[in-house]
């Protein structure tokens, strides 16, 4: 008889959607989906009002045993409050108590975490395995976080707010700024004179592909300002393994050999030669994995 185990929904917010799943306490995702946040017309608490309506629809069919959210925004997870996310994202969400609110319309457990926090703990039990005591994980998107783990453990810092490399000041301005992947694509759009949000990262690696000069000076200008935040995370935290994520990462082949030739440049060989970088394998699913982890840890299960 197959041993029974607990189902859990999973979401991971972000500003314009949401994915949702059920997952099992192993970690194995049942069904997932995904739905627009609608966040700048709903704010926050309407976001919120989203998850409970999916909530209390799933848990007539699984019988859920928590609720685990990965989120945008600097997160007090020991509490399950928002302390600060960007207004122009999710308005209104600064100071919401998640945990409280759901807990108390659903009557389920609930447990909330940022959102590349949960990638990392999600790479870390599920995805890409490190054996190092301590690795960072940095996404890249629309913006650049990073978090750090000591022996699977989330290192939050004093007002948990760890992790949040993206607003360090490197050449050119805030790392971020100058190395996320809008900032790549925004960068691209005005020498070209295209309107804003009109170039994807798939479409300058389209470009790559063709010998695109101007689309090629981009993506390096990129990795060179990426190599060096990289390698300021690595002075001061000296992790053994670095994992990389976010969409444009998906061209591993493409960056790993470039970003490590500029990281060699930065670092000292005996810090170089103790890091290993790796490129998430989770993908889309590492918020909604993580969340699960989060939760799992939390409640020791």
């Amino acid at each position: 008889m197959p041993i029974y185990m607990k189902k859990f929904i999973c979401f991971d917010i972000g500003g314009t959607s949401i994915k949702y799943g059920i997952l099992n306490e192993g970690g194995q995702i049942l069904y997932k989906n995904s739905m627009a946040s609608e966040a700048r017309s709903v704010g926050g608490i309407g976001i919120i009002e989203k998850l409970i309506d999916k909530i209390d629809y799933y848990q007539n069919s699984y019988k859920l045993s928590g609720v685990a959210i990965s989120s945008h925004g600097m997160i007090d997870s020991k509490n399950g409050i928002i302390l600060h996310a960007d207004e122009h994202l999710i308005p209104g969400y600064s100071g919401l108590k998640v945990k409280k609110i759901i807990e108390e319309k659903t009557s389920i457990p609930c447990e909330i975490e940022n959102d590349v926090n949960s990638a990392g703990l999600g790479e870390l039990w599920i995805g890409s395995k490190a054996s190092s005591d301590l690795v960072s994980m940095i996404a890249i998107g629309t913006g650049i976080g990073a978090c750090l783990m000591e022996n699977g453990k989330l290192i939050t810092g004093h007002t948990m707010c760890a992790g949040e490399i993206g607003k360090i000041t490197i050449p050119g301005g805030r790392f971020e700024d100058v190395a996320s992947t809008y900032a790549m694509t925004s960068s691209l759009e005005k020498k070209l004179g295209k309107d804003p949000e009109t170039i994807t990262g798939k479409m300058v690696f389209e470009e790559i592909e063709k010998g695109n000069e101007i689309a090629i000076k981009a993506v390096d200008d990129m990795i060179e300002s990426l190599a060096i935040g990289i390698s300021t995370l690595c002075f001061i935290f000296n992790p053994g393994v670095v994992i990389l994520g976010g969409g444009i990462m998906a061209q591993e082949s493409y960056f790993k050999p470039r970003l490590d030739k500029r990281i060699k440049h930065y670092l000292p060989d005996v810090i170089y030669n103790g890091t290993q970088i790796r490129f998430a394998k989770l993908k889309n699913n590492a918020g909604m994995v993580g969340a699960l982890k989060n939760f799992k840890n939390i409640h020791n299960l």
